[in-house]
């Protein structure tokens, strides 16, 4: 029963031999992505053991390869994103050798190396930004108006439908609690990964509206309201309903720095927005230590304790990750404190499983990108649908969130996946904003909006 996650490749593969590889990547690929859990795999004798979306994409990579990459010349980030799989996947082979290493180099292949260059050689338009975003967006709403459900009643429809087709897999992946509702997961697995991928979709959404992309793209919803509305209410919803203050947090981030793209003199914008985030650095960690400082006699509250965890990691965490600096302990044999298995911090396992270097091709990505993108929105006309300004702050947003959850699942190949698209854009020659792109564009759709961050 398992095997049905080899239908996924049929599918892309269908598309690809009917539309071609861009639209195999677009309508066929990242719908599986956003909507197919990820937790799930086909366990293959002799073989690397796939979930849907990695299954999905292996048609389109090879025939990215011999189609795509004509004009390709390699880049600063190929070299980075190049770096950091090959890190993680020899750090693996170092360390537990190539039969426990097999399927994580496998998953640097399909979730890392092919999203990044699939969307790097192939989205080469305004058109294929558009379509993209929709897709992402269309598909992260249909996540959201689904997960209803499990916020109200605690059941994950995703875990429902596909478990019994894959018997002993994803039992680890429950519906969590806070403050007494069910904080919803839907095809992601964990509540913290949901937020991020409505994170994503949210950023999308928004340049989507202020370009006026949406106007007769959706069909007609026979409900009160326009469809921006609802397409906008939806996802807020949903990043609500996870309940999520990693995400939270790092999607304030990312808005602060969109808001850069809002204004007329954008440099200087960013110049306050710069010196926004230090002071708000150094005082969230003052306030924290403050948080943090328990009272004798005092009772901690659940998210106290749950920041004094995040803490005591770092603290003990820290030793044992430099032990083993170059290329870290290996990703299941990583020394476990008591009591402390869990790692809330992707900084500090990717350091523990992989090493210092592997962590540094992470960061030099996110740094990397974030100034090259904030760089080419400031060199372009000025205008809200600033799609470099959106790439920064769904690079913001993940620099934040994974201080608080791992890498994993579909986020991973999501953020490969944006990282490549983002790069096929920087390659490009600077292109004027559509007409429909003034500061005012979509007021009558927004207003209703306007209360929400930015």
């Amino acid at each position: 029963m398992q095997f049905i996650i080899y239908i996924a490749p049929l599918i892309t593969l269908y598309l690809l031999l009917r539309r071609g590889v861009t639209d195999g990547v677009i309508r066929g690929y990242l719908p599986i992505l956003l909507l197919l859990p990820d937790c799930y795999h086909a366990m293959t004798p002799g073989l690397p053991d796939p979930s849907f979306n990695q299954a999905a994409i292996l048609p389109l990579f090879l025939a990215a390869i011999f189609t795509q990459r004509k004009d390709w010349r390699l880049s600063i980030t190929d070299l980075l994103v190049i770096g950091f799989a090959s890190c993680v996947a020899y750090s693996e082979f170092s360390n537990a050798g190539y039969a426990e290493a097999q399927n994580l180099m496998f998953a640097m292949l399909a979730s890392v190396i092919a999203p990044y260059f699939c969307a790097r050689w192939c989205l080469c338009s305004q058109e294929h930004d558009i379509d993209t975003a929709r897709i992402f967006v269309i598909s992260c709403v249909a996540v959201s108006a689904i997960s209803i459900y499990q916020f109200r009643f605690g059941i994950n429809l995703w875990h429902l439908m596909f478990g019994p087709f894959f018997p002993g897999q994803g039992d680890g992946w429950v519906t969590t609690f806070r403050h007494g509702f069910a904080r919803i997961a839907g095809p992601y697995s964990h509540a913290i990964l949901a937020g991020i991928m409505l994170a994503m979709a949210w950023r999308m959404a928004r340049w989507l509206q202020w370009g006026g992309y949406w106007k007769d793209n959706i069909p007609p919803f026979h409900l009160p309201g326009t469809k921006t509305q609802w397409i906008n209410g939806l996802l807020i919803l949903g990043i609500v309903m996870t309940i999520a203050r990693g995400p939270w947090l790092g999607g304030l981030v990312g808005g602060v720095l969109m808001w850069v793209s809002h204004a007329q003199d954008r440099k200087k914008r960013m110049q306050w927005v710069l010196a926004l985030f230090l002071v708000g650095g150094l005082l969230g960690y003052t306030l924290l230590d403050q948080y943090l400082t328990i009272k004798p006699g005092a009772i901690m509250t659940q998210s106290q304790e749950s920041a004094m965890y995040r803490k005591e990691l770092m603290d003990k965490y820290e030793a044992i990750a430099l032990e083993h600096a170059v290329l870290g302990w290996g990703r299941n044999t990583w020394p476990k404190v008591g009591g402390m298995e869990s790692i809330d911090n992707y900084y500090l396992l990717l350091a523990l499983m992989h090493g210092v270097i592997a962590l540094i091709f992470l960061l030099s990505i996110m740094a990397w990108m974030t100034i090259r993108l904030s760089t080419r929105g400031l060199s372009e006309p000025v205008g809200r649908a600033s799609l470099p300004f959106t790439f920064a702050g769904i690079i913001a947003m993940m620099f934040v969130s994974l201080g608080t959850v791992y890498l994993g699942e579909q986020p991973m190949p999501a953020f490969f996946f944006i990282l490549g698209w983002a790069e096929a854009y920087l390659q490009r020659k600077p292109l004027k904003p559509p007409h429909s792109d003034p500061l005012n564009v979509s007021q009558k759709v927004a207003k209703s909006f306007r209360h929400v961050m930015h």
